[in-house]
């Protein structure tokens, strides 16, 4: 028996914590997947269970997040 694929809405939320800007990635009932904190030299994509990992570009953060969810 094969997996259908599922398709979820995510949409980009951004604001500003201590003068950085911060970017979740949010599914459509609310619920946050993933943080992108933007440092210095390079992006740190955080999951909500709190593990991390520093990416050199936003896109490639976001990937992680959505492979990971």
């Amino acid at each position: 028996m094969s997996k259908k694929d599922k398709n979820i809405q995510i949409t980009e939320r951004e604001k500003m914590v201590d003068g950085k800007l911060v970017s979740e990635l949010v599914t459509a009932r609310g619920d946050v997947i993933g943080t992108v904190l933007e440092d210095e030299d390079c992006f740190r994509a955080v999951l909500p269970d709190g593990e991390e990992f520093v990416l050199a570009t936003r896109e490639e953060a976001y990937g992680w997040i959505l492979r990971e969810y």
